[in-house]
């Protein structure tokens, strides 16, 4: 019998007894088979895989592999290359393929792979153009989020294979349940299904096979879609109808059951089958691993079961799972809008579905962030509660207000019955708070939800509205006081630093707490006016404020754990604004480990704790370290539901982005990718201005100009500038984006408008006050001298980086990042003056102290290269410049930084022509002066000795 033959007799005898018990399975089994034993083994494994599975059609991807359960130990291919592949095990087997774990084996670079291979029983024209379909579909899908094809051809056996991305992972709905993930969290995750399939559909890939055990989690958090064999591309009207009936029943839609066209509504479908299970543990049609085969057609030609109900219906363990909810608890949680949104996705006509996957992440990012969806009208009340929760800062602070207010009257009013001698000061206060309440009452009218939505009123017409009004009413002062506080908060969160500091001072002054609940608002208010003053570069004052909030916590509220994360933070934000890099990072561990008490609803602060000790590393030259916390605020904001939307994450991408770009652990492209979607995150959530996305463009243009794209990096930096003059940011901001122009220019070759730059920074630093010894003003003086050193101003720039050198000796420590950073900037003097005698010392120093800070393949390393290159060529060992020089193209070019590659090929070029090797001179110069015309202006100092040695070499 061949082997063909015994599978389909196999297949056939399990369908016959798979849903036999017992004895009487055992009994039919050795009657189907008879002395067979290969048959028999066959379909033992058959039922032993379908008997593991822990939902419905599970087993039957593992099918093929009991199929073949006999050959599994003499396959052939194991230990065998296939291109440049070695096979060294099986994953798994299908019945189509097999597909091995493999390793690149050709020593051009160490690589994993999963590696499929269509076996020769199983190719048939069908499979072999679903295979073929399969690999080419992998090979124009470049994203993410989508295992990616490595590589591919045909075996000396005439069988295709491909090599692929090896995805260690869990499947979707286990990663979610082992780590017990809220809902909030869950819709995260999911959103990252729909960013793959959304680029598969504008791609025109439709998937059709969307599950679970194809949705896999790698261990930080990052899905992966894998398994396109069956996947269609719609390229023509002919091409949505197909008799390719390869499906997996419990995932299929109605159009797949009936052999109707397939689009990507039929994805959508899916989908929503997927989110309904990880939402509330239930297949939509109930199907579960005990349905007969004969009743699960039946079952899905039924309506799906409403979210809610199978919720309700869940066992307590399975409620558990998603946030430590009751089953009750967890069909509370997923009415409304959620539930909504899972029924779009499961409506049998796929024209009344979602349209897009697009259309579907908007809706669940609108839930994500309590805004109205499009799957359902709202009705004008329900739209005013989901306003609400939008303006949470808003709402709450007036409510707070008011509560306060109501309980002063409450409190007033006891009083007055208390004692006939404090009758009067009852009714005074009563009569404040009642004034305070209709002011507030009157002002904050215009949020009413009917006007912001139709007319889209901004906070701070609310804000500006309300603080003129207070400047013409009559009110006493603790009223008045509570009334200035709020406003002083409100405008703080608005970044309007110098206007929220006045309100704080005056409001602030007198008030004295009598009880804790006064004492904790006060704290609060206090930590407001700190933070302002830390903007506001008054580190001093910033401190003294968030010590005495931190002094009225210990108080009256020792024991409270979040109460202690806000006084520890708030002193760590006070010594970040000092540049106390000691005293703040020791602070901000402080902070950090008490977010481990924070509620899931507090995710944001925690969330932003990360950000500003991130920030603080960055800017104290930790850069690895300040990844480390940046990663670590990711991964918890996801776990702890943290809106797609939310700034902290955006602010979270940022600061991943700049230390991971720092450290080489980010290519160019990674972080450019990550600032792209902090942008595109705060332009959604907050609009296109402000002192943050400023920043964000800062990053940007940092990244764009070390990775060799100036012209880019430029607009990047004049848009930074442009933000931040607008938004009325604070003069360290400014200065700093003056900086960074000044050494974009100076990259570029306009030397002028550098130096002019560099003198606009400085002046904002000493108009504004900041201190001499301020890290980021010594920066500025820094960056300064550089560009001094490139303009020919070599002595000058000199004598100010010794002077640097020392004030960081003395300030910072020789360990340090900024002691190790002048030194460079020293060392890049001696360069260009051909100072061999001062430039090896320093070099030598250098490289010994950077790589306590960078890894050793990090682009600095090519420029060290490049300098040994230089005073060897200078010391006239020609040799050693040219293995030196050598060695640095290598690496510019595993960097594949193409201004890099362009100017040490033609630094190398100069020095082959010194030694009268013009033709390979001419060869590597004519390579690389393209790229040099593009990236310099013609006063740049590298530009103009190449073009010299281009006319030399009669290179036009």
């Amino acid at each position: 019998m061949s082997d063909t033959a015994r599978r389909q007799r196999a297949l056939a005898m399990f369908d016959e007894v798979a849903e036999l018990d017992g004895d009487t399975r055992e009994q039919r089994l050795l009657a189907l088979c008879g002395d067979d034993a290969a048959l028999l083994a066959q379909v033992r494994a058959l039922l032993a895989a379908d008997a593991d599975a822990t939902e419905p059609f599970a087993g039957a991807p593992h099918w093929g592999a009991a199929l073949a359960a006999d050959a599994t130990d003499g396959d052939v291919l194991l230990g065998r290359k296939i291109g440049a592949w070695t096979v060294l095990r099986i994953i798994g087997r299908g019945g189509m393929g097999t597909v091995y774990a493999a390793e690149r084996s050709d020593g051009a670079y160490c690589q994993q792979a999963a590696l499929k291979v269509i076996r020769a029983s199983a190719d048939s024209q069908l499979a072999r153009e679903r295979f073929l379909r399969e690999r080419q579909i992998l090979a124009q899908l470049r994203h993410p989020n989508i295992a990616s094809l490595l590589d591919g051809g045909i075996t000396p056996a005439a069988e295709p294979w491909f090599a692929m991305e090896l995805i260690e992972g869990e499947p979707i709905d286990r990663w979610c349940d082992a780590r017990r993930l809220s809902l909030r969290a869950r819709v995260v995750l999911f959103l990252q299904v729909l960013e793959a399939v959304r680029y598969a559909h504008r791609n025109l890939v439709v998937h059709r096979d969307l599950k679970p055990s194809n949705l896999l989690v790698e261990g930080e958090g990052q899905v992966k879609l894998l398994d396109f064999g069956i996947a269609k591309q719609l390229q023509g009207t002919d091409e949505t109808a197909t008799h390719d009936r390869a499906l997996t029943f419990e995932y299929a839609s109605p159009e797949q059951l009936h052999d109707a066209p397939i689009t990507t509504a039929t994805d959508l479908w899916q989908l929503g089958v997927v989110l309904h299970r990880l939402l509330s543990g239930a297949h939509p049609f109930g199907l579960t691993r005990d349905t007969p085969v004969a009743n699960q057609l039946q079952q899905l030609e039924r309506e799906p079961e409403p979210l809610t109900r199978a919720a309700a219906q869940a066992s307590p363990q399975q409620a558990a799972l998603r946030g430590g909810l009751t089953p009750d608890g967890l069909s509370r949680a997923l009415r409304g809008n959620l539930a909504a949104i899972v029924q779009a996705c499961l409506r049998r006509d796929p024209e009344q579905r979602y349209a897009s996957a697009d259309a579907l992440a908007s809706d669940l990012r609108a839930w994500l962030d309590d805004r109205p969806i499009a799957a359902v009208p709202l009705s004008r009340r329900h739209r005013a509660r989901l306003w609400l929760r939008r303006n949470r800062l808003l709402a709450v602070a007036a409510a707070a207000v008011a509560l306060a207010l109501l309980a002063g009257t409450a409190v007033a009013l006891w009083q007055a019955s208390e004692a006939r001698d404090q009758a009067r000061i009852a009714q005074r206060e009563s009569e404040n708070a009642r004034a305070a309440l209709a002011f507030l009452t009157d002002t904050l009218a215009a949020a009413a939800p009917g006007q912001a939505m139709s007319t889209d009123v901004s906070v701070r017409q609310l804000l500006d509205k309300a603080r003129a009004q207070l400047d013409k009413k009559h009110l006493q002062p603790g009223t008045r006081g509570s009334i200035q506080r709020l406003l002083g908060n409100l405008y703080g969160a608005l970044g309007e630093a110098t206007i929220s500091a006045g309100l704080f001072e005056t409001g602030l002054r007198g008030a004295r707490p009598t009880n804790r609940e006064e004492a904790l608002a006060l704290a609060m208010d206090l930590d407001g006016y700190a933070g302002v003053l830390a903007t506001l570069e008054r580190g001093k004052e910033s401190l003294a404020t968030a010590q005495r909030a931190m002094a009225l916590r210990r108080q009256f509220a020792g024991g409270d754990l979040y109460q202690q994360f806000l006084g520890e933070r708030q002193l760590a934000v006070a010594y970040t604004s000092l540049a106390d890099c000691k005293r703040g990072d020791a602070q901000w561990k402080q902070a950090l480990a008490a977010t481990g008490n924070l509620r899931p609803e507090q995710a944001a602060e925690a969330a932003q704790a990360a950000v500003m000790y991130s920030r603080m590393l960055f800017n104290c030259g930790e850069y690895a370290r300040g990844l480390q916390v940046a990663d670590a605020g990711i991964v918890a904001g996801d776990r702890a539901g943290l809106p797609a939307l939310a700034p902290a994450r955006a602010d979270l991408l940022w600061m991943h982005a700049a230390n991971g770009y720092a450290t080489s652990k980010l290519t160019a492209g990674e972080a450019k990718a990550r600032l792209h979607d902090a942008i595109a995150i705060h332009e959604k959530a907050i609009g296109r201005s402000g002192v943050q996305l400023g920043e964000y463009y800062s990053t940007l243009g940092t990244v764009l100009q070390t990775s060799g794209q100036l012209g880019e990096a430029l607009e990047a930096h004049e848009k930074s500038a442009a933000l931040s003059r607008a938004a009325g940011a604070r003069p360290i901001d400014q200065a700093i984006t003056q900086y960074n122009i000044g050494y974009l220019y100076r990259d570029y070759g306009d030397y002028p408008k550098s130096l002019a730059a560099h003198e606009r920074s400085l002046a904002i630093f000493e108009q504004a006050g900041i201190e001499p010894d301020h890290i980021e003003r010594r920066r500025s003086e820094k960056w300064y001298a550089l560009a001094l050193a490139r303009a020919g101003r070599t002595a000058e720039a000199r004598q100010r980086l010794l002077r640097l050198q020392e004030r960081a000796r003395a300030l910072d420590g020789v360990d340090s990042v900024e002691y190790m950073d002048v030194t460079w900037q020293l060392l890049r003097t001696a360069v260009m003056t051909k100072d061999v005698a001062r430039g090896l010392p320093l070099l030598a120093e250098v490289r010994a102290r950077i790589a306590k800070f960078v890894p050793p393949g990090h682009p600095v390393f090519t420029e060290f290269l490049r300098d040994e290159a230089s005073f060897a060529s200078l010391q006239g060992d020609a040799m050693h410049a040219l293995q030196a020089q050598r060695d640095a193209l290598a690496r510019a070019e595993a960097a594949k930084n193409d201004v890099d590659i362009a100017v040490v090929r033609a630094e190398l070029a100069m020095m082959l022509a010194a030694t009268g090797d013009r033709a390979t001179a001419r060869r590597l110069l004519a390579l690389a002066i393209p790229r040099l015309r593009t990236a310099f202006l013609p006063g740049h100092v590298n530009r103009g000795k190449f073009e010299l040695l281009a006319r030399q070499l009669d290179i036009r």
